[in-house]
């Protein structure tokens, strides 16, 4: 049979286990909560990247778009005023003709 002192050290001895695996435990836990954040934080990374890629492909694309629209509206402008130079230019050159016709 055994002694209280040896049930005594049996619990000292359990107790020390268990206080040895709660604190592995407790690493083990804190190390997997750690890849776990940075698995996370990888992903959130990654996704906010390709977020930024597909803004940005988006933003070039109406950049682009709103280029076209520019171009074109300065080009129909800038054929509006030939055709109203155009129009002018056989008065201008009657006047210009005149004025030399004049001088000489």
């Amino acid at each position: 049979m055994d002694s209280m002192i040896d049930k005594i050290r049996a619990a000292e001895q359990q107790a020390e286990d268990i206080r040895a695996q709660a604190a592995t435990d407790a690493r083990d836990m804190a190390a997997r909560a750690r890849e776990e954040a940075a698995e996370r934080l990888t992903a959130a990374a990654e996704s906010e990247r390709q977020k930024t890629r597909e803004a940005l492909a988006k933003a070039e694309e109406d950049g682009k778009l709103l280029s076209a629209q520019v171009l074109s509206a300065a080009r129909e402008g800038v054929a509006r005023e030939e055709a109203a130079a155009r129009e002018k230019l056989p008065d201008a050159v009657a006047y210009l003709m005149e004025r030399v016709d004049t001088q000489v």
